[in-house]
């Protein structure tokens, strides 16, 4: 039995006990078979097409958990094709990234310093036959990259810093290793663009003062999750930059300016409501949307919004309800509608108290089709019941 087959068999073993009893099996490095199979438990999902292929070794579970999925590596591959013939990723990790940059690009660099993942990684990749990718097991610094960037020429770079610190996990760039604030004047002084995969939770705003030259900054999501955030510097621009979620692109002046509609009137069935997304909520185009889009806010402080038919620019951004009913926030209507929907999710925008705490005042367990919103509005604060609407515009 190879380790494929080993992996294959005990797919859906216990590992810790896999481990304890390793002897049973002594021509099989057991331990590596448990980390590829904890490995594949995290990509099958993420990343199906490796998935379906046992014998891909994935041999750190941390890496597999880490990695990029399909979607998010593709979309990085698209961008990344529309500037590039050769590129560079200094922190290839799994390969995923690099599996799908070989497909747009002329020629890719894989750099890793995990000596482990880099074998891996350069097994894997041929066998999946990226064959115009070159590899490199470089601890990258500024030390070390303008080499690494010199023998290779790449037109753009790519960096997904790891974002853990002696155990912890740290969101600061200058905290990740490796520091790509440190590197970036390096990437950019050979006339490379540079893109730089940021956590999800870093702020925009922030991150736009410590980078320069960021001509986009790209907010991803996938499966209802903020993915990624993706800066793309470019050698000399000074412009300001430009926030992409999807088809909307915007900058934060135009945030900044923008004038947003407010209801005049307190919503009626038969309207929409729709709640920004997790992409749409992190790039913070609140007032934007509203007048853009028409969409009226329900209030200042309230990220909800009315409108009578589905934005398709926004649609695939955001969820959009069938508003039933509307009435004033009070405990006559507290009552009433936790009576007429005893199974209604609950959300609380703009009150003195949580959805948590709204949804055990009203005594309801969730899991119906209708939703509850209790919601501080330009029109005082009222309690929204509405249902999902899932087939589509209309």
């Amino acid at each position: 039995m190879d380790l494929t087959d080993f992996i294959l068999e005990h797919e859906n073993d216990d590992l810790a006990a896999l481990v304890l009893h390793r002897d049973r099996w002594p021509d099989i490095d057991v331990a590596l078979a448990a980390e590829c199979i904890a490995s594949r438990r995290k990509i099958r999902l993420k990343v199906p097409e490796w998935y379906a292929d046992p014998g891909l070794v994935c041999p750190v579970a941390l890496s597999a958990e880490q990695c990029s999925s399909t979607a998010t590596a593709t979309y990085k591959a698209n961008l990344a094709s529309e500037r590039t013939l050769r590129l560079a990723d200094l922190t290839g990790g799994l390969g995923v990234d690099c599996w799908q940059f070989s497909k747009v690009a002329g020629a890719v660099l894989y750099n890793e310093m995990n000596p482990v993942l880099f074998e891996a990684a350069k097994a894997n990749l041929k066998r999946l036959g990226c064959d115009n990718v070159e590899f490199s097991n470089t601890c990258i610094s500024p030390e070390t990259l303008p080499g690494l960037l010199d023998s290779f020429k790449p037109d753009l770079v790519f960096a997904d810093p790891a974002r853990r610190s002696e155990g912890r996990k740290v969101f600061m760039p200058e905290d990740c290793s490796p520091d790509v604030l440190a590197l970036q004047d390096i990437v950019l002084g050979r006339g490379c663009c540079f893109m730089i995969k940021l956590s999800p939770m870093a702020d925009i705003s922030l991150m736009l003062r410590k980078f320069h030259c960021v001509r986009e900054l790209h907010v991803v999501e996938t499966d209802g999750e903020c993915k990624e955030l993706l800066l793309m510097q470019e050698p000399g621009f000074a412009g300001e930059t430009k926030i992409v979620v999807g088809d909307l692109q915007f900058t934060l002046s135009e945030e900044k300016a923008a004038a947003p509609v407010f209801i005049s009137a307190m919503p009626e069935p038969g309207q929409l409501l729709f709640e920004p997304g997790p992409a749409l909520s992190k790039s913070g185009a609140f007032k934007l949307i509203s007048e853009k889009y028409g969409l009226r806010k329900l209030g200042p402080d309230t990220h909800l919004y009315i409108i009578d038919s589905i934005v398709s620019d926004l649609a695939p951004y955001g969820k959009w309800f069938d508003i039933q009913e509307v009435a004033p926030f009070g405990k006559a209507s507290l009552r009433d509608f936790a009576t007429r929907w005893p199974g209604a999710g609950v959300t609380a925008r703009a009150l003195p108290l949580s959805s948590d705490e709204l949804r055990n005042k009203m005594g309801l367990k969730g899991g119906g089709d209708v939703h509850l919103f209790g919601v501080g509005t330009s029109q005082g604060r009222l309690l929204i019941a509405a249902s999902r609407w899932i087939q589509g515009p209309r």
